[in-house]
């Protein structure tokens, strides 16, 4: 029997890819341990999307949203064969995906299903036990949870139980819906954003075009799926049918390097917290190699042709690293958002660039404005509006249309390069506006630092102060620095005025980490909540500059 399908991407290419290839891999899940064809993983989308629809119906929450309402399904799945299965059975439905991440709390997951009110919740078994924790009170009707299992649905023996086809009367509309992200809430408040389908797949275009995706690629994919840049890891995959390798949902230094030892890998893109976490692995247990073996892991890291940079700023010291390491082939910086997906890109064919630790020029569509040193966009893959918050999105907005990213940027040449978050990497003391990328890139320049973010905490005399949270490398705990010596080197190594200096700091001790996100980034919002709320005056490991007996002028202010 027929089974139809959208007429959309990423269907009609599937579709294609199964007739022209029928036993082409197109999907290596190694944490599960299986793979699928184009045909497989179509097989397995038809009879996962008649146990959802069956499921929705009889749960009574199709009708309880109403025939115009918002069509939500969540998924709570790693990036892999369920992860992919549940989002493109929810597209097929004519509903927007809203994946959540795997380490989300009950209660967090509770709240969110209060506010969006999805169809249902599409779950691998791994997370019985979370669900069935999850109290969503006299909420009614009940919003149903189903378990994915797609692996079960791929059969190796048996041929195609389906054709396929795509419907002429099912191309999506202008306005419908493809997805629910919720922000990381690294420097603010979540936010749910919704896109829709075709924004979906333009940005899925986009980057396709600007990394030359082709069906002879092996993408790797290790970013969570709950992030924007987690499906642009698969979504351009199906399309084009290269081979998508993914792990798991929690990033794992050891599995990726012996993944890249193998060979055949030819784009993926991590976080820069990523990339220094690769970096340190790869001192501790591959550098100490013989040469032949140690060649054995970059010889394949070297032939990769895109690796690509995205979730926050780039470090100097990240892009110099990975660039050695690559004999002078640099990571490619790109620059995308949860409202704004894929906004510029350093091109990987001529990665050129007189800062490169930009994120290169705009994409294609893409118009960029710098207004009082902040990004402004237009963009074919803008945001539709966030959750439930019309003055949100209304406020969004500039008076001509262009969104107000919060991020402060300039251009140089045709490439842009960012200096943080106005909220959280820009801070105003002493009359001068100073940037925190420049005060970490230069703690990372000093030999005994090992991690090093800063940010802006108030002053009621000067305005705010930088402060800085700093773990020292191993071997310097027994003779770890004060602050006038750490500004010392500040000035006699790197060159940073005075004046840039952080005046506070917060020591950690050898078994602390800096606060991430549960996506896996920095969070400053919680570090400075952690180390520096009420009373951070008199906590251990806080270290405080006294500036009544210093000149302005000898910080490097101008008279």
């Amino acid at each position: 029997m027929p089974v139809p399908f959208l007429l959309a991407s990423p269907f009609v290419e599937l579709i294609k890819h199964a007739e022209k290839e029928p036993d082409k891999i197109i999907l290596r899940d190694h944490a599960a341990g299986v793979t699928a064809t184009a045909g497989e993983l179509l097989n397995a989308v038809s009879l996962l999307r008649q146990e959802v629809h069956s499921c929705v119906l009889a749960s009574g929450m199709y009708d309880a949203v109403g025939p115009n309402s918002d069509k939500f399904i969540f998924i709570l799945a790693p990036p892999g064969l369920d992860y992919v299965v549940a989002m493109l059975t929810i597209f097929s439905l004519g509903a927007a995906i809203s994946p959540q991440s795997i380490a989300i709390r009950p209660e967090e997951l509770a709240r969110f299903i209060k506010l969006a009110r999805p169809l249902a919740v599409l779950y691998s078994p791994i997370f019985e036990e979370k669900i069935a924790t999850v109290d969503l009170g006299d909420l009614s009707p009940q919003t149903p949870f189903h378990a994915i299992t797609s692996g079960k649905r791929i059969s190796k023996d048996a041929g195609p139980a389906f054709q396929f086809r795509v419907e002429s009367s099912s191309v999506p509309g202008s306005n419908q819906l493809g997805s629910l992200f919720f922000t990381s809430g690294t420097s603010g408040n979540q936010k749910g954003v919704l896109h829709t389908y075709l924004a979906l797949l333009a940005s899925a275009r986009e980057r396709i075009a600007t990394w030359n995706l082709m069906e002879n690629d092996v993408v790797l994919n290790q970013k969570p799926a709950n992030w924007m840049g987690g499906i642009f890891g698969i979504l351009p995959s199906l399309i084009t049918g290269a081979c998508l390798e993914t792990c798991a949902g929690v990033f794992e230094p050891k599995w990726f390097w012996e993944r890249i030892r193998q060979g055949g890998v030819s784009v993926f893109d991590v976080a820069p917290t990523g990339y220094d976490r690769l970096s340190q692995y790869f001192d501790e247990h591959i550098a100490v190699l013989p040469p032949v073996e140690k060649g054995e892991y970059l010889e394949p890291l070297i032939a990769a042709r895109c690796v690509g940079v995205t979730g926050s700023l780039l470090p100097t010291h990240t892009q110099r690293r990975w660039t050695e390491m690559r004999r002078g082939k640099p990571l490619l910086n790109c620059l995308g958002s949860t409202e704004v997906v894929f906004i510029c890109n350093m091109k990987w064919n001529d990665p050129d660039y007189a800062d490169m630790s930009s994120v290169g020029p705009a994409v294609p569509g893409v118009e960029i404005r710098i207004v009082d040193g902040e990004m402004r966009l237009k963009s074919p893959s803008m945001f539709q509006r966030y959750l439930g918050d019309p003055a949100q999105t209304e406020k969004a907005f500039d008076c001509e249309g262009y969104f107000r990213t919060g991020d402060c940027a300039e251009k140089m040449g045709d490439s842009y390069t960012l200096h943080g978050r106005a909220n959280i990497d820009v801070l105003h003391f002493w009359g001068f506006t100073l940037r925190t990328v420049e005060i970490e890139n230069a703690l990372f320049s000093l030999p005994y630092i090992a991690e090093a973010i800063a940010f802006p905490i108030d002053d009621k005399e000067y305005q705010e102060r930088a402060a800085a949270v700093l773990k020292l490398k191993p071997a310097h705990y027994s003779n770890r620095p004060d602050i006038h010596r750490l500004r010392s080197d500040l000035t006699e190594k790197t060159g940073l005025l005075p004046l840039k200096q952080p005046t506070v700091i917060h020591w950690l001790k050898e078994d602390e980490e800096i606060p991430l996100t549960v996506n896996g980034k920095v969070s400053k919002k919680n570090a400075r909540k952690q180390y520096f709320g009420d009373g951070w005056q008199k906590r251990d490991g806080v270290e405080i500059l006294d500036l009544k007996n210093l000149d302005y002028w000898r910080m490097g202010g101008q008279c």
